[in-house]
């Protein structure tokens, strides 16, 4: 039995420890090969930035609300912030945290459990149970009330974005009372129009989206199956449609950069990458060489305006810098920030007139109608 026991432990080893030591070796010999991007002539400035506003922002797992990005600043909230959305007059952010959606105040601050949250990712599901999702929440216009999508996990091929047991609910910030909307709604992304009405895209038999329009009474159709561009004055015949939609970080990127000239610009030639904005270089960063590649260590993901367009918030994570500078775009100078710092602008129709309607709904983005700058 000694013996048995003595070929046993030689096996395991040999399991264990040969895959651990090849691992090791592969490592040392791509973290030998690897060559770091980097910020070329890199030099930290520090200054003081005060935007023209006060805004939310997080600094770790602590919510702030200034017109700086100041680590002093009163802490409003703690937790690991995993979506948000601020209203639309600014003084109020809904985020996900702690599993959690939470209402949180600047101006005389309110903090308002919503409801637990969950994702329709979850894996297993706990078939049967209801939920509130963690995604797909939205503003009213006047930031008065608060949208989400009640679910239940059931046996599905895949995620179930278009839910047939979704249902939408309304949270009155006032009250604190949730009110059911609709039910079913099999949607996943919505609108609102005037006079409270609802727009949602929903899934034909054929696999095609349809959008429909809730009035408060009876849902409609808009338009046919997979509809391209739909102009805002179609949307209805008795009256001049106002669509409001307030975007994701997503969004952000994708819409408002472009419109403020933020581009990184790569130079095939000498093999570095330029941060321009407005067609003026501030940062320049080498090429590296990884594991799966060439790489740049730059990042618009995240990278956001503080109110009034002067400084901008950049995502980097360079051999030299890893972590976010603040850059003066009048000056040139750029600052290094507190770890995970991270800035929740307020961004919707209202704010950003750059989207199009289509059969799946209200996406960012210029309509055919618009010439681009």
């Amino acid at each position: 039995m000694a013996r048995l026991r003595s070929r046993f432990a030689v096996i395991l080893s040999v399991v264990v420890l040969v895959p651990a030591a090849l691992l090791t070796l592969l490592w040392m010999f791509f973290g030998a090969t690897d060559t770091p991007s980097k910020i070329v002539d890199f030099h930290l400035t520090s200054f003081q930035a005060k935007a023209n506003a006060h805004f939310f922002y997080s600094i770790g797992d602590e919510l702030k609300n200034s017109d700086e990005l100041s680590p002093q600043a009163r802490t409003l909230l703690r937790g690991k912030i995993k979506n948000f959305l601020v209203s639309p007059d600014s003084t109020k952010i809904a985020v996900v945290a702690n599993g959690r959606l939470t209402v949180v105040g600047s101006e005389n601050p309110i903090l308002r459990d919503v409801a637990p949250v969950d994702s329709i990712y979850l894996e297993p599901k706990p078939i049967g149970r209801q939920f509130y999702r963690d995604d797909g929440f939205q503003w009213s216009e006047d930031s008065k009330g608060l949208y989400l999508i009640k679910d239940e996990y059931y046996e599905s091929k895949g995620s179930q974005l278009f839910s047939s047991k979704g249902e939408l609910w309304r949270y009155d910030i006032q009250t604190g009372n949730l009110q059911l909307i609709l039910k079913p709604f099999p949607a996943y992304t919505y609108f609102f129009g005037r006079n409270s009405g609802v727009y949602f895209s929903v899934p034909t038999r054929t696999g095609d989206l349809q959008l429909k329009y809730y009035d408060g009474n009876h849902v409609t159709d808009i338009d046919e199956p997979n509809a391209g561009e739909i102009p805002a004055d179609r949307l209805s015949r008795n009256f001049v449609e106002s669509p409001f939609f307030s975007f994701s970080i997503l969004d952000y990127e994708k819409i408002v950069l472009p419109t403020r000239g933020v581009s990184l610009v790569t130079n095939s030639q000498g093999g570095t990458q330029n941060l321009e904005i407005a067609n003026k270089s501030y940062l320049t960063v080498t090429r590296g060489e990884g594991f799966k590649g060439p790489y740049y260590c730059s990042d618009t993901l995240r990278s956001v305006f503080l109110p009034g367009d002067r400084y901008f918030l950049f995502n980097v994570y360079c051999g030299n810098c890893n972590g976010q500078l603040l850059i003066d775009i009048l000056t040139g100078d750029y600052e290094r920030l507190p770890a995970e710092t991270r800035v929740y602008p307020a961004l919707n129709t209202g704010t950003n007139p750059h989207y199009r309607i289509t059969g799946g709904g209200l996406v960012a983005g210029w309509s055919g109608r618009e010439v681009r700058k």
